[in-house]
């Protein structure tokens, strides 16, 4: 990382306040309740997962910048055996998805749309984003991956 750059990552540097643990969970809460009535599990205070296959995930997450979503294993799966799973579908399935495989280190797939998510005038936009994107990449995953579940 360049020197002043921001972080992906970056909760609590920069000049931001961080979001506090009750606006996230107003977040997802948020999110949750507007989003299609299908399966999504706890993975951690800033993140929330949509499994596809048993092997699979769809991570979602926050940051104080920004909402995002990446591929990722089965809780415990290292980046590294995942990484080499997807290679299997390299190019196809990063040009399906529009993300780069390995553009952000031990992330897969990993896109965002920043924001300021500190402001909760923001979430709406959020929202709208995150559910899109996350129907997008549940889709394009089926494809590719076989009978996934809804």
């Amino acid at each position: 990382m360049r020197n002043g750059e921001l972080d992906e990552w970056d909760i609590a540097r920069g000049g931001l306040r961080s979001i506090s643990s009750r606006e996230i969970k107003s977040f997802w809460d948020g999110y949750i309740a507007r989003r299609r009535p299908v399966p999504i599990e706890h993975g951690s205070l800033y993140s929330r997962w949509r499994q596809v296959s048993d092997d699979l995930v769809i991570s979602l997450y926050l940051t104080n910048r920004s909402v995002g979503l990446f591929v990722r294993g089965p809780r415990g799966e290292r980046y590294r055996t995942t990484l080499q799973r997807l290679l299997a579908e390299e190019p196809q399935l990063g040009e399906s998805l529009g993300a780069s495989l390995d553009g952000y280190p031990g992330c897969c797939y990993l896109t965002n749309h920043p924001l300021a998510m500190t402001d909760p005038a923001s979430w709406p936009e959020a929202f709208t984003w995150l559910q899109r994107q996350e129907e997008f990449y549940y889709r394009t995953l089926s494809e590719y991956f076989g009978k996934a579940r809804r």
